[in-house]
């Protein structure tokens, strides 16, 4: 059987762009896959699917291919992300390289509601992003705000084939992919900590004694992403604190969601931790020092969530405890509704066996791109 290309970040130790593979696989459980990604790097989740190189991945025949999710589509140089040591336009590789297979191989290229995560600039950023979700198959973005800056990108020209939906992100379906059984949820405080957010440090371990002490439960400091340095931020944070609590540094994904699932409370700052927490029905905060970015504004939209549940730092959880994040029935219907529209229209356009649509620009995005950046780069010496 012909398999899927199913591009992301799958090789980076990040507990929420792991999720992906395994959800893809448990909603379309017929289909054979192959999860792509920049490189082939091993994870510390031993359950996490196995990957190969988008390298690797040019020379093999799909059927169809499909785009995210999580926060991928960008087109910055590799020399400012994770992939720092690898020369060229890894992100911008997931979803136009995605595209260009696609198209030299007359296979459909759908989007699985990644999220954009910044503006594209210049004529040609737009031009090539445009082009990108106008030759698509079907786009389906997970939270209203990178829709508009797909939609912004084509300066209101649009020629786009399919209209663009919004839908929950997938990640809301681990409590199905994972069920939890019939165990009593045990007494404690889920926390995940990230420099970004949760600094300075001894003000985050003294927080989280005062929280741990108020709600009489110990705390369980997870490991959610530490392609960000997050294990070692959190064994400095643990070092000052005085209260009952320990890491929790699994190699398994679903001992992570299930250690979240099965406590009182989550605090953090991984969004999807945070989604994670709503899927199983655990009251959650999320620990944001500044403006939520665009993705927590669009989640917490899709949730129907209002911004109490997000606080400055853990000291301030203690006022705003009484109204935690929980999703109603009503919401948790509307996700589970909507993400089954979603997987039956992908479904739908793999069967069909459509084509996409067909760009140069998608073609030569990688000559495109690195003309840009010189280009930007000698316009910037005279500046």
């Amino acid at each position: 059987m012909t398999k899927i290309a199913h591009f992301g970040t799958f090789d980076v130790d990040n507990y929420g762009d792991l999720l992906f593979p395994h959800i893809a696989e448990f909603r379309l459980p017929n289909q054979e896959w192959e999860h792509i990604s920049p490189t082939d790097n091993l994870t510390i989740f031993k359950d996490s699917k196995p990957i190969i190189s988008f390298k690797n991945a040019q020379k093999n025949k799909f059927k169809a291919v499909i785009i995210g999710g999580g926060n991928i589509l960008h087109l910055l140089p590799n020399n400012i992300t994770v992939y720092n040591n690898i020369v060229g336009f890894s992100y911008a590789n997931l979803w136009i390289g995605a595209a260009k297979i696609a198209i030299e191989q007359k296979i459909p290229y759908l989007f699985n509601a990644p999220g954009i995560s910044r503006n594209f600039k210049g004529y040609l950023q737009n031009k090539v992003a445009t082009k990108t979700f106008s030759n698509s198959n079907y786009v389906a973005f997970r939270e209203k705000f990178s829709k508009q800056i797909a939609t912004n990108a084509a300066n209101d020209n649009l020629n786009f084939r399919n209209s663009i939906s919004v839908v929950p992100d997938s990640a809301f379906d681990i409590d199905k992919l994972w069920p939890l059984g019939s165990k009593k949820k045990s007494n404690y405080i889920t926390v995940n900590l990230n420099s970004r957010y949760h600094s300075p440090i001894k003000e985050t371990a003294k927080s989280l004694d005062t929280l741990s002490g108020e709600l009489k439960m110990p705390i369980k400091l997870i490991i959610i992403g530490d392609c960000h340095g997050d294990k070692a931020f959190t064994k400095m944070v643990s070092e000052f604190m005085e209260t009952k609590h320990d890491i929790v540094e699994s190699d398994s994904l679903k001992k992570i969601a299930h250690t979240i699932g099965n406590g009182n409370y989550f605090f953090g700052s991984s969004m999807h931790a945070f989604i994670t927490a709503l899927a199983y029905g655990v009251s959650a905060f999320l620990i944001l020092k500044n403006k939520p970015l665009h993705k927590f504004k669009g989640l917490l939209e899709i949730a129907e969530l209002n911004t109490d549940v997000v606080c400055d730092s853990f000291e301030n959880v203690l006022n705003c405890i009484e109204k935690p994040a929980l999703l109603s029935d009503q919401v948790k219907l509307n996700i589970n509704t909507a993400l089954n529209k979603h997987w039956e229209q992908i479904n739908k356009v793999i069967q069909n066996n459509e084509n996409p649509g067909f760009s140069l620009y998608i073609l030569y995005f990688e000559k495109l791109l690195s003309l840009n950046y010189k280009f930007n780069r000698i316009l910037n010496k005279f500046k």
